[in-house]
């Protein structure tokens, strides 16, 4: 139409930026100069009322696997914006090569607004104390493992996509997966054993709500039931729609296949090796293999409701592959890596020889020759090191964030602790350790016995100092940044920020 000359206008709008390779396309088209142009830069996307995503799932293989680093400055570029909002970041730290490498292009990107001249205290943040960057590579054991929370169990089963359950209810309906459902929000991060409990709680309630109407009487009284019944009736549709999908959360976590997958996992972060009943597993898997088989938040669309117990999927074997690999590094016979390596491909087929040699290449799933010579480390086997030295074990503690993985603290999660100097890492024994953080700051300040100075209510305070051999374990480069000259860093920000709490800020950069 556009070469027709058919009298329209049009306009080509690219996402999530211009490039000069769609331009190219554009102009072999014929059409570069009858459309109008432009660009539609979605940097951010909200997903929640604290988590924005630039939905870019294919990030980590693009940077580890294709050496594509084109995501690090659309990353830099949402960054920049923020800043722009809310002032310069006072601090910049992280952990891993392309943390630091997004920590130098924000620095390179200040210095080309000129606004990095010495003790400019005005241009940064009151709202943020610091960015932090976890470089995914820096804990790749986390997003392999089962979490048990409500929301945990629902992206492993059904799957979450734009805020909302993979697939829909069993009519395809909408499910609300984030804080604007009401309902979704009391539950998501509750342990899934206490759910039901809970939602029956709010069904009792909601009928209480319901009942209400026969003790109206007078006009007033009436006009406020009906003005609540919207409300009402949208918790009850919620209501309605989570209870169905607990089910089916249900139905998965009391099959033999969930007990024997989570048992395994449980028993690879504790450092031990596969005994002979879940080696048989994983070789049942194997041989019962399903190629074709729906794999949640990987497939777009889900075909069938969730089956009591997961698809033997490639996914699935990869997975519990992977774990070992990691976990038990040059402890894993190189016999048994070989021989999974078989299995794999004469289950699902020759072509994922690819896919295993990219797991490889990135570090998901190294041979256990590679796990023996690894650079710079000084213990034989890193992850059972920090393990210990962070606490990452935890057993029957419901304060504790290792209570969403039965048992393991994320290390991600732990470095930010460490950060924080928060007793999880810093007093492993203390009881109650959150106990402060989940009361309300005016409650913390008004029991504070100590002068309350902006370094002791949260934050990033004292940066890696004193965790340089911890963080030696940890892959890749340590990233430590002030914004402004030290001489006039605690000034400025006292100056700032007086006893208010800023937020920290933490960037998941590769998912």
């Amino acid at each position: 139409q556009v070469r027709a000359g058919s009298g329209r206008e049009h306009s080509v709008q690219l996402v999530p930026r211009r490039t000069l390779l769609g331009e190219r396309v554009l102009e072999e088209a014929g059409v570069l100069g009858d459309v109008t142009l432009g660009e539609l830069r979605l940097d951010a996307v909200p997903l929640d009322d604290d988590v924005v995503s630039l939905e870019q799932p294919g990030m980590f293989a693009a940077l580890y696997l294709d050496g594509d680093f084109s995501g690090i400055q659309s990353v830099a570029r949402a960054l920049m914006r923020l800043q722009g909002l809310w002032g310069f970041f006072p601090r910049i730290v992280g952990k891993g090569d392309y943390a630091q490498m997004l920590a130098h292009s924000l620095e390179r990107m200040r210095a080309e607004l000129g606004t990095g001249s010495a003790g400019d205290a005005l241009a940064l943040s009151s709202a943020f104390d610091a960015a932090v960057v976890v470089d995914r590579a820096a804990d790749v054991v986390t997003p392999l493992l089962t979490q048990l929370t409500y929301e945990g169990l629902v992206s492993e089963v059904f799957g979450i996509v734009g805020g909302a359950v993979a697939g829909g209810d069993a009519k395809g309906a909408r499910v609300a997966a984030s804080g604007d459902d009401a309902v979704y929000r009391a539950i998501r991060d509750v342990g899934f054993a206490d759910v039901g409990a809970l939602l029956g709680a709010m069904t009792r309630q909601l009928q209480t709500s319901y009942e209400s109407r026969h003790q109206a009487r007078t006009v007033q009284e009436i006009r406020s039931f009906v003005g609540r019944l919207g409300g009402l009736q949208a918790e009850h549709q919620a209501l309605k729609a989570h209870v169905a999908v607990a089910e089916a959360v249900l139905r998965r976590t009391q099959s033999d296949d969930f007990g024997a997958l989570l048992d395994i996992e449980q028993t690879l972060v504790a450092g031990a090796d596969l005994d002979p009943e879940q080696r048989a597993y994983v070789d049942r898997v194997l041989a019962l293999a399903d190629t074709h088989a729906y794999v949640p938040g990987v497939d777009t669309e889900r075909r069938d409701p969730p089956a009591p117990a997961a698809p033997n999927s490639l996914h699935k074997v990869l997975r519990i592959l992977c774990l070992c690999a990691l976990w038990r590094g040059p402890a894993l016979k190189q016999k048994t890596y070989d021989a999974w390596y078989d299995e794999i491909v004469a289950a699902f087929g020759a072509h994922h020889t690819i896919t295993l040699d990219n797991l490889a290449r990135v570090g998901l799933l190294p041979p256990p020759s590679a796990a023996r010579s690894q650079p710079g480390s000084a213990h034989a086997n890193p992850r059972g090191f920090l393990r210990k030295a962070l606490n990452l074990a935890v057993a029957d503690d419901a304060d504790d964030v290792a209570y969403a993985y039965a048992g393991y603290a994320p290390l991600s999660v732990r470095l930010l602790q460490v950060l924080t100097q928060d007793p999880a890492v810093h007093t492993p024994a203390a009881s109650s350790r959150y106990a402060a953080l989940l009361r309300p700051l005016a409650d913390r300040l008004a029991t504070q016995t100590q002068p309350v100075t902006p370094q002791s209510v949260g934050g990033v305070r004292g940066g890696w100092a004193g965790w340089e051999d911890v963080l030696a374990e940890v892959p890749g480069a340590t990233v430590d940044i002030m914004q402004t000259p030290a001489a006039d860093a605690a000034d400025a920000r006292a100056q700032r920020l007086g006893v208010k709490a800023p937020a920290t800020l933490v960037v998941f950069l590769g998912g």
